[in-house]
């Protein structure tokens, strides 16, 4: 993996316990920003007008992508920069109704860029930001991400939207006939792809451990089980740092879906060796036997305190995603009827539907902030999945995306949340073949971030670095 190096020279910042904009569930009150121009520090030998273009245009992105703010136009707030010269005149950007104001200085020296950058609160009159960075040029647009990292830190507490990264499965789209599907790697902004897999086998479900440095999928291959060569599904774990993979569970049938504790311990997998798809505790290296979960559980229904009646041939518990409080796991199962959503709780075994309409609920993904929860569901039979929220006790159902408007039916599945809780991200074929597409929890902002001449699928949004 690519290691880049920031040098910090200055450093003033607020305390982290000062939170300047409240954050709640998927929503925030935008505040109004302006943004100077990105002046040069030094003479005119140390510029590079489109490498400030560039870095500006960044910052302009990436404060877009926050969803926090309102934009003061350019030539105001650049106007207000000029006149407010080298010392800070706050008069000067609060006329305009600025809230935070962002001022920039650059310099280019054989290669190595120094980038001053200073973050002010107008109406309380302080910097909340003051600091210099040096990285290499080439790395300005990284250097642009570690930035703005630090400042939607530093106004809501969040970290993780610029440095963490999204795993994906692709193929190639001019090997039309059974492409192998290989696990990819992508920083949030869909930059920095790497390959991580190249196995000409079909790789699927990717996933983080709360780590950062390892992940898990399934892949089919042949393996030697109980002396007889075969070939099946095998769930492994990548070392990102080093590349190296061990084999967690080869079994017969499913061994898929992993879904990893917040603190790490043990992971939630898919297994049908017993004849149908249950979930089945796991622990990080593979060892020991699995632990059933889903086949213990307690059904109890949102409007009763009876159990409800579980059909043992619909049994088919998959998709299992973990609560932040490490308590809870949320999950489909058909074993009512058609897939639906339910919420279980581990020490008690007992589980809640909190789904009930649609032929199809599926990849549930509970939100960060612990709030929501995010879903695909079709709505009528041999109908498109487009992306639903509903809350932990199955209250405010909500649908996020639209597919069946359009000329014709557009999927979007595969929810995976950011660590913000604010964005997710889905797998959709709105531009024809599957693509990644990021989104703010609003709705308001999309990106696609996966790469053209691809098709790209199951999306796992990492954790924080």
């Amino acid at each position: 993996m690519k290691i880049f190096l920031f040098i910090f020279l200055t450093f003033t910042l607020i305390s982290p316990a000062e939170i300047y904009l409240s954050v709640t569930g998927a929503g925030v009150r935008r505040a109004k920003i302006s943004m100077g121009e990105i002046r040069p520090l030094g003479d005119a030998s140390s510029t590079d007008p489109n490498l400030a273009s560039q870095i500006r245009s960044q910052f302009l992105d990436d404060l877009e992508f926050m969803n926090l703010f309102e934009f003061i136009p350019d030539s105001k707030a650049i106007q207000a920069d000029k006149e407010s010269g080298g010392e800070m005149d706050y008069s000067k950007w609060s006329a305009l109704g600025t809230t935070f104001a962002l001022r920039l200085g650059y310099r280019v020296d054989s290669g190595k860029l120094t980038l001053d950058v200073q973050f002010y609160d107008i109406p309380g009159q302080k910097r909340i930001l003051g600091q210099s960075y040096q990285s290499s040029a080439i790395n300005a647009r990284r250097l642009v991400h570690e930035v703005s990292e630090t400042i939607l830190r530093a106004l809501t507490g969040e970290k993780g939207l610029f440095k963490s990264r999204i795993l994906m499965v692709c193929h190639d789209l001019n090997r039309r006939k059974s492409p192998p599907k290989e696990i990819y790697i992508a920083d949030a902004d869909g930059n920095n792809l790497i390959q991580l897999t190249a196995d000409n086998t079909l790789s699927l479900s990717p996933s983080w451990m709360n780590d950062g440095t390892h992940i898990t999928y399934t892949q089919f291959e042949f393996l030697i089980s109980k002396g007889v060569r075969k070939r099946g599904t095998v769930l492994k774990k990548h070392n990102l740092s080093t590349g190296a993979r061990t084999i967690l569970s080869f079994r017969d049938g499913m061994n898929s879906g992993a879904a990893w504790s917040p603190n790490g311990g043990r992971g939630v997998v898919t297994l049908s060796f017993s004849g149908k798809p249950e979930l089945y505790f796991i622990d990080n290296a593979g060892s020991g036997e699995p632990e059933p979960f889903s086949r213990n559980l307690q059904l109890k229904s949102l409007t009763s305190t009876l159990a409800q009646v579980t059909n043992p041939n619909l049994l088919f518990d998959v998709e299992a995603s973990w609560a932040p409080n490490g308590r809870e796991l949320v999950f489909s199962s058909a074993r009512t009827g058609n897939p639906m959503i339910y919420v279980a709780d581990i020490e008690t075994k007992t589980a809640r539907q909190i789904t009930y309409a649609g032929k199809y609920n599926a990849t549930p993904a509970w939100s960060p902030k612990g709030d929501k929860i995010i879903f695909a569901a079709q709505r009528a039979p041999n109908g498109n999945f487009d992306i639903y929220m509903i809350e932990p006790d199955g209250n405010n159902l909500e649908r996020l995306t639209v597919g069946d408007k359009a000329p014709r039916k557009i999927n979007h599945e595969n929810p995976t949340w950011a660590p913000t809780g604010r964005h997710f991200a889905i797998a959709s074929n709105e531009s024809g073949n599957y693509q990644i597409f990021t989104i703010t929890a609003d709705g308001g902002i999309k990106r696609r971030i996966s790469p053209e001449g691809k098709e790209c699928k199951s999306p796992d949004w990492g954790p924080a670095e």
